[in-house]
């Protein structure tokens, strides 16, 4: 069985729409999303609208949590005050924006989500199993052990941290592709993976390139931070969201 995963895409269309083109033509069984649909960049609505489409199947990020229930923060963690004026705008200027529709959707993702398939369980979450905004990074041994030890499934999808990473702890191979919508390791091009269950679980993160410069310009024009383009067109790592 051949998975596609996504994660923090954060309103951002092009990058979406790019990244679920290339996984189709990757004849993928699966899509499933580790949250974070909304948020910086301008197209909430027309992202959502697409995930539906696609019947990807998703969780609630913190971000999603945020908009979909009008939360004064995004619970992004802390970080300095100029990462945390950008956020406040985006998720004021998002909530704003979004219409009913997206809120109920936002509203009605779970927590985390169990798939069952022929070849096992896939586990989808945002950030950890007890907070949807848990930072866990591929070195975190005990986290990952325990989650493992929590669970019988056999793959296991994470968010959040918009770092890409996959690893076996336990017998269990956890994935975090990365963020398509909002890279922050210094590669501006979306990210995602590609899992294949069989005998063994099989993963490969990848990258591709979309119209950045398309979504930076709709961003700025709809009065969001022109700091929010400087972050996508860079791919830095200012902040965790």
């Amino acid at each position: 069985m051949k998975i596609g995963i996504i994660s923090d895409i954060h309103g951002n269309y092009d990058a979406l729409s790019t990244v679920l083109d290339v996984l189709k033509k990757e004849n993928v069984d699966l899509i499933v999303n580790a949250g974070d649909n909304v948020g910086y960049s301008p197209f909430p609505d027309e992202c959502v609208r697409m995930l539906k489409d696609a019947s990807v199947e998703g969780v609630r990020g913190n971000y999603d949590e945020a908009v979909g229930y009008d939360r004064e923060s995004c619970g992004c963690g802390d970080c300095c005050e100029t990462v945390e004026q950008i956020r406040r705008a985006s998720l004021k200027w998002t909530q704003g924006q979004v219409s009913e529709e997206t809120r109920e959707y936002l509203r009605a993702l779970p927590h985390y989500r169990m798939i069952g398939t022929g070849n096992g369980k896939i586990l989808i979450m945002h950030g950890g199993l007890d907070k949807i905004n848990e930072l866990i990074s591929p070195d975190d041994e005990d986290k990952l052990m325990e989650i493992s030890i929590r669970t019988d499934a056999r793959l296991i999808v994470l968010g959040h941290t918009h770092q890409a990473f996959s690893r076996t702890v336990n017998g269990t191979m956890f994935v975090n592709p990365g963020s398509v919508g909002k890279p922050v390791d210094g590669d501006p091009r979306a990210s995602y993976a590609v899992a294949n269950m069989g005998n063994g679980v099989n993963v490969r993160l990848s990258r591709t390139v979309y119209p950045v410069e398309h979504n930076i310009r709709a961003l700025e024009e709809a009065g969001l931070p022109r700091a929010i383009g400087d972050m996508l067109r860079k791919g830095r790592s200012d902040s965790l969201a």
